[in-house]
């Protein structure tokens, strides 16, 4: 059965996780679905249009102001009857709360709410996680909904994050990975400029492997951008800072290896994207990427903040390229049999369906 799919999502951007989640989602439901897309806007909208998925932006759709979220609840109860909405899902917790009242505020016809828990959050307000099912991408999201938000565990379903295997190109496919395009070992590294993904450890682990002709790709922007760049041109470190853009497959590519430092994290999409494209991976042994990346057997997981541990696990890959490649063939298996839209796609179907036939 056909279904309206609304997906609601603020700062749809090509720098925010949430935002490629929700395009995944998008873009594989609308095969069998209408899908529709409500935002504030961003950088990555021509993602949706080139998929031919409409969607409306209410810019100020994050605003706080109560005149402005009546307005917005207003907005969205209309979109929600106007184009007969059966399932509305959203993926930000304000969304979430303007989503719920402006259904709450329909007489026939109410559509099912579904929320997605992308996130290991700190504050709790006590009226967030309040739609028909919540999904947690990860069992570390899982644990925080049931030990900080005391949800019902019947509400909580757990689908994981994922990545599309329409990333990959033929040559990964076709060729076999040679990685000798210069004098440096590549790191690559992708995410927000932010305390919780703490580039600041790797930046460090690398000034201490300056002897040992090691360049980094940084890809993301955010508030800590000025003081990388300080701490990158104060120690001389051989880095490149690259605004996040909608083709990152050139980088995965060059790159040895893929290192994510993170303090928290639920379950990373550029873990995946590193399985997918077959990159050695390194990660901070915390949340979600401690779930799936099993140490020395298809990654290496070092202590969060320790740039000493972090830099012999790089030199641990930088020197046994057959046991990096090893690592990188087993963390692809992983990905490709059980984190891409082949295997996710049918579970957020099926939950969709059960909620529409309750």
């Amino acid at each position: 059965m056909k279904y309206n799919i609304l997906h609601i999502t603020p700062d749809f951007n090509y720098a925010c996780g949430r935002s490629y989640y929700v395009y995944l989602l998008s873009k594989y439901l609308s095969k069998k679905n209408n899908v529709f897309v409500v935002t504030n806007g961003g950088d990555s909208l021509e993602r949706l249009e080139e998929k031919k998925i409409e969607y409306r932006v209410i810019k100020s759709l994050k605003s706080k102001n109560p005149l402005t979220i009546a307005r917005n609840i207003k907005k969205i109860r209309s979109f929600i009857i106007d184009n007969n909405i059966r399932i509305v899902h959203t993926h930000h917790r304000l969304t979430e709360i303007l989503a719920l009242q402006a259904i709450k505020k329909i007489k026939k016809n109410k559509p099912s709410s579904v929320f997605t828990s992308l996130s290991i959050v700190k504050r709790k307000y006590n009226i967030e996680y309040r739609s028909d099912m919540i999904i947690a991408v990860s069992i570390s999201v899982k644990k925080m909904l049931l030990n900080k938000f005391s949800l019902n565990k019947d509400k909580i379903t757990l689908i994981n994050n994922f990545t599309d295997t329409d990333e990959i190109h033929d040559l990964e496919i076709i060729s076999p990975r040679f990685r000798q395009h210069g004098k440096y070992f590549i790191v690559l590294a992708i995410g927000r400029f932010h305390k919780d993904k703490d580039f600041e450890t790797l930046l460090k682990a690398l000034n201490l492997l300056k002897r040992e002709n090691i360049g980094l790709i940084l890809v993301g922007e955010g508030n800590n951008d000025i003081d990388y760049r300080r701490y990158i041109a104060k120690k001389d470190l051989n880095v490149d800072i690259i605004v996040p853009q909608k083709n990152l497959l050139r980088y995965f590519l060059v790159a040895d290896i893929c290192v994510l430092p993170s303090t928290r994290d639920p379950f990373p999409n550029f873990m995946l994207q590193s399985g997918l494209h077959r990159v050695p991976f390194i990660g901070a042994d915390v949340d979600g990427i401690g779930e799936l990346i099993k140490d020395s057997v298809n990654g290496l997981l070092f202590k969060a903040g320790s740039e000493q541990e972090l830099a012999g696990k790089i030199m641990k890959f930088k020197n046994d390229k057959s046991f990096a490649e090893t690592c990188a063939v087993n963390l692809h298996k992983d990905v490709v049999n059980y984190y891409t839209q082949e295997f996710i796609i049918p579970q957020i179907e099926q939950l969709y369906k059960s909620l529409v036939q309750r």
